[in-house]
């Protein structure tokens, strides 16, 4: 089967190719909160060895994969349409740069933890409270 010009800019296709970038884009996102939570879960746990999480994660992703298959065959994807709805029609509010500014501080968190664990350091957990508590400060309203 030919694909003709005419039919590379048809809505049907280009929203084809929009759906699969978005899966794409969701599986990266899952991929990259499971080394999250995976490190998350070591640093707070630091008895359980990283192996065994490592182990527990791929049945995880696949019961994850499972449960979307599920939404998708039964066409559960009415907050996924309210929630396409807001975002196309709003502006960027203090709350997305708080949910930014805290993501960043997290993944700083993680970043120096790691460089501790690599470093045989331990972990100054109040650097990491002096952080967060300067977060919470500056987003506390008056």
């Amino acid at each position: 089967m030919r694909l003709k010009i005419k039919n590379i800019f048809s809505p049907k296709f280009i929203g084809q190719q929009l759906s699969r970038l978005r899966m794409g884009q969701s599986y990266y996102s899952l991929f990259i909160a499971s080394i999250n939570a995976v490190m998350l879960v070591k640093i707070a746990y630091p008895m359980i060895e990283v192996e065994i999480i490592i182990g527990i994660v791929p049945f995880l992703l696949l019961a994850t994969v499972f449960l979307g298959y599920f939404l998708d065959r039964h066409n559960i994807n009415s907050m996924d349409t309210l929630k396409s709805n807001e975002m196309a029609h709003r502006f960027l509010n203090t709350g997305d740069f708080k949910n930014q500014e805290f993501q960043l501080l997290q993944t700083k968190i993680l970043l120096e933890a790691l460089n501790s664990l690599k470093e045989g350091k331990k972990i100054e957990f109040t650097e990491i409270e002096e952080k967060y508590n300067t977060y919470v400060k500056k987003w506390k309203p008056p």
